[in-house]
């Protein structure tokens, strides 16, 4: 997808996002709230493993997917070291088939995934995940936002992410051109992603089935958005057949 994803610049990715173990944090904010132990779980964009190997510690069945394949090779091989039991393979979730991964009852995609998919494609590739979930199962995932004003430079706070941001987006596509700067390390990165707004995903999510829809900018959906015009939101959706 991008060269920050991909294996030369995994380490700076996950040294900026990850480095004092957010991903566990992270995992635990969502077990305040999901219920389902021991229970089937596809990881979507799974990077290097982070989220999904610590779902498997937790005793979840885990399947990681990237279009990735150094991360996913970095992923299998975090997997053997601590011989964890969990699935990853390299999958192109806009143009490959989900159908032969079998159901869940939750699936998850975190980090803006799936902002990166083409805007024509997104409605389809939530249905190809949609196929993948069991009837009650959950789906979560986050993206950018298109919301006005639109914060078009995103400078780090005192505990935030040492990465500075500069954007402009189309506000009739939701075309974003992102370009940010790692401080520490001075690796730059260029994005084209997608921004969406809430009440257009809202809907989307209705029309395929989901009956409960929730969003927040915190994963543990305690508190509603704060913000008029959030950079990024969390939507949980449940499927009811």
């Amino acid at each position: 997808m991008t060269e920050l994803y991909r294996k030369p610049g995994l380490a700076v990715y996950e040294k900026s996002h990850y480095s004092h173990k957010e991903h566990i944090h992270e995992v635990e904010q969502i077990l305040t709230w999901y219920t389902g132990r021991n229970t089937q779980v596809l990881d979507i964009g799974c990077s290097g493993g982070l989220h999904a190997l610590e779902f498997a510690r937790r005793g979840f069945g885990v399947t990681g997917l990237d279009i990735e394949p150094s991360v996913i090779e970095i992923a299998r091989k975090r997997k053997h070291n601590e011989n964890i039991k969990a699935r990853f393979y390299v999958i192109d979730i806009e143009n490959d088939e989900l159908a032969g991964l079998g159901k869940f009852k939750f699936i998850y995609s975190i980090g803006n995934v799936l902002s990166h998919v083409n805007r024509e494609h997104f409605l389809e590739m939530l249905q190809k995940i949609k196929g993948c979930l069991d009837n009650g199962g959950i789906l979560l995932f986050d993206l950018l936002m298109n919301e006005q004003p639109f914060q078009e430079e995103i400078y780090p706070d005192d505990n935030d992410l040492q990465i500075i941001w500069k954007r402009k987006i189309d506000e009739k596509t939701g075309r974003i051109s992102m370009d940010g700067i790692f401080l520490e390390s001075g690796f730059r990165q260029h994005f084209d992603v997608w921004g969406y707004k809430i009440d257009e995903i809202t809907g989307i999510l209705n029309s395929l089935g989901f009956k409960i829809i929730d969003f927040s900018e915190k994963l543990d959906f305690i508190e509603k958005n704060k913000t008029k015009n959030p950079i990024s939101v969390y939507f949980r959706a449940k499927l009811e057949g």
